[in-house]
């Protein structure tokens, strides 16, 4: 896990350029504090030449020179890395990495399999010097070219320079777990982790009025391509793409590799199926040369993470050492002590407890926003940051999480509305009204409202169909406009809530040097997941039925929870005791913006504190 800079300049690289590319490699210290890499190279003759910087770790790096020698020397690409060591901890998992071929590159991300991929490259007689994924996803990209992306199980943003091509191929992960922004222009290209990297190249972005409008209207985040920058693009997920440096090549095409499969063949047994690979999900992201910790809030998702690798590592130690790291709220909504105490009795482990409430600033809160690159929907995502901090205290550099669950799963509260939607639409009205009746008892709530609800869906959704609907936005039109589940479930997994939640993940991790890992991201849990009929995810009033049914071993006050919290806090109170700070982010607000209605002004308030991070 780390973070990555490209610099191409078709007309060469400047040493004021240089000097930039070093001031963006610093800007993401943070995301790897265990040394710097940058390698300079010359595309056209394909010479490269390692530069020492103050941050490259002690060693015998060939082809190296100073900083000093770099006015001397021709080139046009600058790869640049910062490493938060994880997997070989030695400098031989040192990036930018290089092989025989030439071929150069920076990565950041885990490869999971790679042990795999490499006993199947020795077979192809591919020889090995590291025991780093970063060698193994060279080497696989010499066997198999752009389609060793698809053997690849893991979170990455890849620039490899393929020095017989002349050409870069970028690349980013199936789901965007690792986000990967770009500039381009008719001479120039930039790729880097994070924004604020261009930044040191671009002075003047400009403001994105779009997305502005729409995180105030909607809170929408991460749709698209767009950023919060006109000239600034996200890479999509599950593409790839190759530019060619010979050819003056002036757009980025970005291939996909990869669509979540619907017609994987399901055992007989399709609870165990599903166990066994959400097992084998885990036990891959058990592999780290760095102490492990898991993510605890007492929910089913969290916890399943937890009690499975509580499992697997027991079948190797007596006693697992196994730390949790929770957010609290006591005696306040939202908080979960109740739940994840359980857990902690039942699997006698060390917990780590931490009251963002208590721990709130207003700096800390802009330095939030700041390492964000963008406002947030509501304080979950400051407690999310809090957790990440208090992991970071206790040394730990790995966290599992069970992000996605909800998105792969339907555990979402619309989800069960838009599946009893569908149930209608297709006239299975005795499935519906059977289905109904046990939500509103397990959830204790009359039917007669969530059949009201219900039907206010199929109206909508009639409206769309017909033309009748006023409603203009044409993302809220394609989020509304999904009538089967397994639609609308796609839409939220690689549209509407999954890349927010990432994204974010991402920068409140990597601000304390923290990787975190997602099992029910792992592609082929996810396929399966998807050509599951939906009984297996929504059944007798139960939503993310299989998982439960799946985790016998879990204490059943949380397999069969009743409450869906999410990662709730108490945001009311939280602004309440804080709100003339709050209230002075709305003077930070360009007046086109702050005039701007909004059902939810924490939305402005966030939005205030974005422009005041970011003057």
């Amino acid at each position: 896990m780390c973070g990555i800079l490209a610099y191409y300049n078709r007309n060469g690289i400047s040493q004021e350029q240089f000097s930039q590319s070093l001031s963006a490699l610093k800007k993401i210290k943070h995301r790897g504090p265990d040394g710097e890499g940058v390698l300079i190279v010359n595309t056209q003759t394909g010479e490269f030449r390692y530069v020492i910087t103050d941050g490259t770790p002690s060693g015998n790096f060939p082809n190296s020179i100073s900083i000093a020698d770099v006015s001397k020397t021709k080139f046009d690409l600058l790869l640049g890395h910062r490493r938060l060591s994880i997997i070989d901890l030695s400098n031989n998992g040192h990036q930018p990495m290089a092989d025989n071929n030439g071929n150069v590159i920076v990565f950041n991300g885990e490869i999971y399999n790679y042990i795999e991929l490499r006993d199947e490259l020795k077979k192809l007689n591919h020889v090995f010097n590291t025991d780093s994924d970063t060698e193994v996803i060279l080497k696989a990209y010499t066997q198999w070219g752009a389609d060793c992306l698809k053997k690849f199980n893991g979170m990455f943003s890849i620039v490899l320079f393929d020095k017989l091509k002349s050409e870069l191929l970028i690349a980013n992960d199936r789901f965007g777990v690792k986000p990967l922004n770009y500039f381009h222009s008719d001479s120039e290209l930039i790729c880097s982790s994070e924004i604020r990297q261009i930044k040191e190249f671009k002075r003047g972005l400009t403001i994105n009025d779009e997305t502005v409008n729409n995180f105030l209207a909607h809170a929408y985040l991460d749709y698209g391509q767009d950023t919060f920058y006109k000239e600034v693009q996200r890479f999509p997920a599950a593409h790839y793409a190759k530019f060619n440096l010979r050819q003056g090549q002036n757009e980025i095409k970005p291939v996909l590799y990869y669509s979540i499969s619907e017609t994987n063949t399901i055992s007989q047994n399709p609870v165990e199926q599903f166990k066994e690979l959400f097992t084998n999900a885990v036990k891959l992201r058990l592999r780290s040369d760095v102490p492990v910790g898991f993510a605890s809030s007492g929910g089913l998702d969290s916890s399943s993470v937890l009690y499975t690798a509580h499992h697997l590592l027991s079948q190797k130690q007596t006693k697992p050492d196994l730390s949790t790291f929770s957010a609290i709220y006591p005696g306040l909504d939202g908080d979960e002590s109740e739940f994840i105490s359980i857990i902690e009795k039942d699997l006698n482990i060390k917990s780590n407890y931490i009251n963002p409430l208590n721990e709130f600033n207003i700096e800390d809160f802009e330095n939030h926003i700041y390492h964000q690159e963008y406002p947030v929907q509501s304080t979950s995502y400051y407690a999310e940051w809090c957790v990440a901090r208090m992991v970071n205290r206790e040394n730990v550099k790995v966290l599992l999480i069970g992000q996605g669950g909800d998105e792969i799963l339907a555990g979402y509260h619309h989800h069960f509305y838009r599946y009893c939607r569908q149930l209608i639409l297709q006239g299975s009205f005795i499935k519906y009204f059977s289905l109904l009746k046990k939500y509103s008892e397990l959830k204790g709530v009359q039917s007669d409202s969530i059949h009201q609800k219900i039907i206010g869906e199929v109206k909508l959704s009639l409206k769309l169909r017909t033309g009748l609907s006023g409603m203009g936005n044409s993302l809220n039109k394609k989020w509304n406009k999904a009538d089967k589940l397994i639609e609308l479930l796609k839409l939220d997994l690689k549209e509407f809530t999954l890349p927010t939640y990432l994204r974010s993940d991402d920068r409140d991790s990597m601000a304390f040097s923290l990787e975190t890992r997602h099992p029910f991201l792992d592609y082929r849990l996810v396929d399966f997941c998807f050509s599951l009929p939906n009984e297996y995810k929504i059944k007798d009033g139960w939503q993310k039925w299989i998982l439960r049914e799946a985790m016998p071993q879990m204490p059943i006050a949380i397999r069969y929870r009743k409450d869906k919290k999410g990662y709730t806090t108490p945001q009311d109170i939280w602004i309440n005791r804080n709100k003339p700070a709050f209230e002075s982010y709305l003077s930070h607000l360009p007046k086109e913006y702050s005039s701007k209605n909004s059902n939810n002004l924490f939305l402005k308030y966030a939005l205030g504190a974005w422009f005041k991070s970011n003057k």
